[in-house]
């Protein structure tokens, strides 16, 4: 067999060349245990294609066996999904081995067709777990509506940016932790991930209907898999129950309120919300904070007698008043207090007692003596680990097929 292997150094992240190039992309994937390649164990949902993870060097990456055609789509959907903020799989590069060409006789003679096969590389993350694995253990009702809000955020997050998923299911979703920078108290929370985006759509916006269709088909694979597992013989409670079932909608209709109001501060504002500030807790908060920054744009355009930009007033605000706060809140142990709020909900809070005080005391009671008052009043003390961050922990640590990811075949 006459072999070439092409590579191209745009879809080739260099970080990373050292660890691929040297892969037996001469063989297909299922030779490559054979050839002495350190494969992981790993189980994971179906795929239409061959997908393979290996270690190479201090490097774990996800392989799928797949066509030109079809490795540069998904690619190329993984980098737009990443440039939109959604959680998603780092993609590493493709690789095209171009084989003899395959001889097709026809009435005119023989004829040639091409004869490529693509190999899609993304970069596998440390303690991630496929959603559907996590759903074959048993688990308490609270750390199973910790994984049903980090699916809706996701559904919830691509819609608003206008990413229609196509081939939702539990089956092409990761789940791990992230410490959510924006918290107090650097809090972690579970987050899904979105693991295979050859189905992937992404347009301007959605209509209702794909929304509804995307989620639809996701609470069908929900019960595909749960029929999957009594298939199984598995001994534990029916996992998928109608009323989980409205659990993620109605969450996913309350989280979609949340990135819609993202999107729309945006807009007005120019500002990049999520980045500054974490996921808004509550839609209102927007609306809140560009009332904030308009005040502040007329209170600024008023002083300088000219119209000021709003995008020269945001960056005053948040240099001269929001970051001041934020380190206030950091140096005065304010976070022991308040370990679960962001920094954007405890001054939109403050800022609201303030009003509160000084319209109670007819008099400006000032923003210090109102976070004292505030703090006096609702801040609560807690040590107390994580009870969901040490489930997760326990089942990578009981789960020999996880560990590290990284058992050798």
């Amino acid at each position: 067999m006459k072999l070439n292997l092409t590579l191209s150094a745009l879809e080739l992240d260099a970080m990373f060349a050292d660890a691929v190039l040297p892969l037996p992309f001469d063989r297909d994937l299922a030779e490559w245990s054979a050839c002495g390649v350190e494969t992981l164990t790993m189980r994971r949902g179906e795929s239409r294609h061959e997908v393979l993870f290996v270690r190479s060097l201090k490097h774990q990456f996800a392989i799928k066996q797949t066509t030109p055609p079809l490795a540069q789509k998904e690619l190329r959907n993984y980098q737009k999904l990443l440039a939109l903020g959604i959680k998603t799989l780092q993609p590493v590069g493709i690789v095209v081995r171009t084989d003899e060409p395959i001889e097709i006789a026809t009435p005119a003679g023989v004829m040639y067709e091409k004869n490529d096969t693509a190999f899609l590389i993304t970069r596998l993350e440390e303690a991630v777990l496929p959603e559907s694995i996590l759903f074959s253990f048993g688990f308490q009702r609270k750390a199973k509506l910790e994984i049903f809000d980090a699916i809706a955020d996701l559904f919830a997050k691509c819609h608003a940016r206008g990413v229609y998923w196509g081939d939702a299911s539990l089956e092409n979703v990761l789940i791990k932790f992230q410490r959510e920078e924006h918290t107090l108290g650097k809090q972690r929370r579970l987050v899904a991930v979105l693991s295979d985006a050859e189905t992937t759509e992404i347009h301007p916006t959605l209509s209702e209907r794909a929304k509804e269709a995307d989620i639809e088909f996701f609470f069908e694979s929900m019960l595909w898999l749960d029929e999957e597992f009594r298939r199984r013989g598995l001994p534990r409670d029916r996992a998928i129950t109608d009323a989980d079932i409205e659990y993620i909608y109605d969450r996913y209709v309350w989280l979609c309120d949340i990135w819609n109001a993202h999107r729309a501060l945006d807009a007005a504002t120019g500002i990049d919300s999520e980045k500054l500030f974490g996921r808004f807790r509550n839609a209102r908060h927007a609306q809140l904070l560009q009332k904030h920054l308009e005040e502040h744009k007329w209170y600024l355009s008023e002083n300088a007698r000219r119209e000021v930009p709003m995008s020269d007033a945001v960056e005053d605000w948040y240099v001269k008043y929001f970051l001041p706060l934020q380190d206030t809140f950091s140096k005065d142990e304010i976070a022991r207090l308040f370990p679960d709020k962001t920094e954007l909900e405890l001054y939109i809070e403050m800022m609201a007692h303030k009003y509160f005080l000084s319209e109670k005391q007819k008099k400006d009671v000032g923003l210090s003596y109102a976070m004292n008052d505030y703090c006096a009043r609702f801040g609560v003390e807690t040590s107390a680990a994580s009870a969901l961050l040490k489930l997760f922990q326990d089942l990578i640590t009981l789960s020999g097929q996880y560990l590290a990811l990284g058992r050798r075949e």
